[in-house]
């Protein structure tokens, strides 16, 4: 599993606005993106749509790297 970075987000958002908008329902091609990124970061549903949509990326890149430094403390302990 990688860690969400700016990056990602933004790969998935770019990918998302080359499909069919469908109202942003979470619906064939959509959903598939949002489950495909969801397993490469372990991202809830709402996180991975969200960041499809361009919303709150930078909330959730910050949240993966906080929880990332915890998971690593963690370890060294």
């Amino acid at each position: 599993m990688e860690i969400l970075t700016r990056a990602i987000a933004n790969e998935y958002r770019d990918r998302a606005l080359l499909l069919p908008s469908n109202g942003l329902q979470d619906i064939e091609e959509r959903r598939k993106l949002r489950e495909e990124l969801q397993a490469r970061c372990n991202l809830t549903e709402l996180q991975a749509v969200n960041i499809i949509n361009g919303f709150h990326i930078p909330d959730y890149v910050r949240i993966a790297e906080v929880r990332a430094a915890k998971e690593a403390e963690e370890h060294e302990n």
